[in-house]
């Protein structure tokens, strides 16, 4: 199989179809296409994301963070304040007590930065894995009075706000892992400046936000395989197709000029950092985000039939399944 995320057709036909039993006693909200947290009865909002080696070894610390803001990320779009996090550690048998305490500090100090209590896990050496696999599982706090289906609220001319900018995780990354060839050229401040990137990936704050201040039920944060999945992801969880504008996208300059380094396209690279807003007055809630000093735009909006568009002046493209990530044209 393909490097990276299992497709969205494979999640669809192996995994979800084979999901039978549901107690709707306990779970509001369960696995879903294009869900990335479930909710329960009792108002607690969970989500789960792995830290393995996405990079490389020697990039492990950044590839923690990553996983572990993913998760509080998929945690506040779907109406959670993220609490707590179980940790579990999968460790191969070089594994030395001081790695371990090295990596649990280091978790522990993001959580601390986070508001995020460690509530538990579990770490276990085996001899079935090569490298350290870390799993997070984050909880929260349900945030609104009354639960509602994503598929439920939508409308065909809803619009679509895109909340921060596209392709920051994979800016990082891309830094990260060819720091050498940046160097060669780009100055060492420019450098700087992307790594930086890295300092944006937790948009949970200002879902929590869009939340509680505006009642905004239908959010989907960028992931891996960047914008272009995350329309897709979105276009199945609301049950209607998607259109975007990609002259409205928002994304920095240093992302575009490392991306066109190596030839990478930012629209399908790694995107940590960003998310979609789906709501009616879109322009009252932008003049009101940029009030709260929020980075936001009007990107587009959802559309009566189920076809997921990329609209460039004239020109309409189709967004295709996704099939993995831009990151992996440098790993591998």
């Amino acid at each position: 199989m393909r490097t990276g995320k299992v497709s969205g057709n494979i999640i669809n036909r192996s995994v979800l179809k084979t999901i039978k039993y549901k107690n709707s006693e306990y779970i509001l909200m369960g696995a879903l296409p294009g869900g990335d947290a479930s909710i329960s009865i009792d108002g607690t909002v969970m989500a789960s994301a792995t830290a393995g080696l996405m990079f490389g070894e020697e990039m492990l610390l950044f590839d923690i963070k990553r996983a572990l803001v993913n998760a509080v990320n998929n945690v506040a779009v779907a109406g959670g304040r993220p609490k707590a996090a179980n940790v579990n550690l999968i460790l191969p048998k070089k594994t030395q007590e001081q790695d371990i305490k090295t990596y649990m500090r280091y978790i522990s100090g993001l959580c601390e930065e986070m508001g995020i209590e460690i509530t538990g896990g579990d770490t276990e050496v085996t001899l079935n894995v090569s490298t350290p696999i870390i799993v997070f599982n984050v909880y929260g706090d349900y945030i609104y009075k009354k639960f509602e289906k994503s598929t439920e609220i939508a409308k065909a001319g809803m619009e679509l706000i895109l909340i921060g900018d596209i392709a920051m995780s994979g800016t990082a990354s891309i830094v990260y892992l060819k720091k050498d060839d940046l160097n060669k050229r780009f100055q060492s401040s420019y450098i700087k400046l992307a790594l930086q990137t890295e300092n944006a990936m937790n948009i949970s704050k200002e879902a929590v936000l869009l939340a509680e201040k505006y009642d905004i039920k239908i959010m989907h944060d960028l992931s891996r395989g960047g914008i272009y999945s995350a329309i897709w992801q979105l276009s199945e969880k609301v049950g209607m197709g998607v259109e975007v504008y990609l002259d409205k996208i928002s994304i920095r300059q240093e992302t575009i000029e490392v991306c066109e380094l190596f030839t990478i396209n930012p629209y399908k690279l790694i995107s940590n950092g960003a998310f979609f807003v789906v709501c009616e007055n879109a322009k009252e809630l932008l003049e009101e985000l940029r009030n709260d000093g929020i980075n936001a735009s009007i990107v587009g909006k959802l559309r009566e039939d189920f076809d997921k568009v990329i609209l460039k002046g004239e020109e309409k493209r189709y967004v295709e399944p996704p099939k993995g990530d831009e990151i992996y044209n440098i790993i591998l």
